[in-house]
């Protein structure tokens, strides 16, 4: 047997039940969602730890019971992130139009007819595949979507297929800069989900988020520097479920000087705002402080 046959075997095997799956209505998958967490949250209690800890050093100030009753929202949400992501299979861009409304696309096109590259960053706040499908259907412009690949190559292969089916191009970040010169030459928005935490051994750019002193990557700083980019930040506002509203908001603009957080930091504080204002909206599921800042980091 062929090293590659396992995951050629567990592609199609994840391929046919996410096809099952995304012809079931919209609200029927939400009820899956529903009985999934109660399964998982209460009865199995599966990573309920790390995200009650997560909230908890997040949110010092909330009880416990405020702690328990948003990691269950939270919770809830992650969930449904699932399942509109494999419904996300069947949609048209009607159906996106639907269920994500973009408020201001004119900002997006003011700038790219100034600047020919735009870079936009977003975060794990509502449902980032819905919007990236939303903003490659609806948007007059070329999409660039950087992405990381996940260790499981069969379930990859399908999210690259998922992700590409408006026209997006997807950027693998372990080798982004060729592909993103060439991409930029005839212009576009760059987009990056930029509030994940890079490796030890990547550069970082640190910073007190919320009240953590938090490692992200320099990434869009690097990109927006390089192509002398303006830099965005796309808002996610859950308006119901299902139903989401997308607002670019202007964070930066070159010329660039060399004042350390100067693109960075305005994202930072914009991620904040947005989780603040709807802490469940973000994705608490994984270990975002892994280690502590260096005595002597810049």
């Amino acid at each position: 047997m062929s090293r590659f046959e396992p995951h050629a075997q567990a592609r199609r095997r994840a391929a046919r039940l996410i096809g099952l799956l995304s012809r079931l209505p919209l609200p029927l998958l939400y009820g899956i969602s529903d009985l999934l967490f109660l399964l998982l949250f209460h009865v199995l209690r599966f990573q309920r730890r790390l995200i009650v800890g997560n909230l908890t050093r997040a949110f010092p100030d909330k009880s416990g019971t405020e702690i328990r009753k948003l990691a269950a929202r939270s919770y809830r949400r992650a969930l449904d992130f699932l399942f509109e992501t494999i419904k996300a299979w069947r949609f048209d861009t009607e159906a996106l139009r639907r269920h994500v409304l973009i408020e201001n696309p004119e900002l997006l096109s003011e700038l790219l007819r100034r600047h020919k590259v735009v870079v936009a960053l977003t975060s794990h706040c509502g449902n980032w595949e819905w919007l990236q499908l939303a903003c490659a259907a609806q948007l007059d412009a070329r999409l660039a979507a950087v992405y990381n690949p996940l260790n499981h190559p069969g379930v990859d292969a399908l999210l690259l297929e998922l992700r590409e089916r408006f026209g997006s191009t997807l950027v693998d970040a372990g080798n982004a800069l060729p592909a993103l010169i060439g991409f930029a030459r005839e212009g576009g928005v760059i987009a990056l989900n930029a509030d994940q935490g890079p490796r030890p051994e990547d550069d970082k750019y640190w910073s007190d988020f919320l009240g953590i002193e938090t490692a992200f990557f320099t990434g869009p700083e690097k990109l927006a520097r390089l192509f002398k980019a303006p830099v965005v930040f796309v808002a996610v506002q859950r308006l119901r479920r299902g139903c989401f509203r997308v607002c670019f908001q202007h964070l930066s603009q070159p010329p660039y000087h060399q004042a350390a957080g100067e693109i960075m930091q305005p994202y930072v504080e914009a991620v904040q705002r947005q989780i603040r204002r709807a802490p469940e909206d973000w994705f608490w599921l994984y270990k975002r402080w892994k280690y502590k800042k260096p005595l002597y980091a810049d």
